[in-house]
């Protein structure tokens, strides 16, 4: 996946300066053209690594029978009021179970608040 993601970038002028691949999600820190939106930014990394690990691992169909490797979510934020060295450290350093804890945490929250259930 880091291969095909740098080969993404790389083709696209998205300049990829840290990334970490977690069992079931990914952290990039990039720079993207400034004509460049960031959902055109992810749409050619995400759909772009999609299309190649398909092609590559043919049996992934299998497992993903509609077509969708990611997820559809993302996370996106300018660092322009933070260091880069703060936001590198970040990708570094990050906890993914942590990460899958918290992540548990919303979706238990999230059904805490229906406003159906009162």
């Amino acid at each position: 996946m880091e291969n095909i993601l740098k080969e993404i970038a790389n083709g696209h002028g998205i300049l990829i300066h840290d990334m970490v691949i977690g069992p079931d999600h990914v952290h990039l820190f990039v720079s993207i053209p400034m004509e460049m939106s960031v959902s055109k930014a992810l749409q050619l990394l995400k759909g772009g690594s999609s299309y190649c690990i398909f092609k590559k691992y043919w049996r992934f169909r299998i497992r993903y029978p509609n077509g969708h490797f990611w997820s559809p979510g993302h996370f996106s934020r300018s660092i322009s009021n933070v260091t880069s060295a703060a936001i590198k450290g970040y990708i570094e350093k990050h906890d993914f179970a942590k990460l899958n804890e918290t992540i548990e945490s919303v979706d238990d929250e999230v059904r805490q608040l229906k406003l159906c259930e009162f």
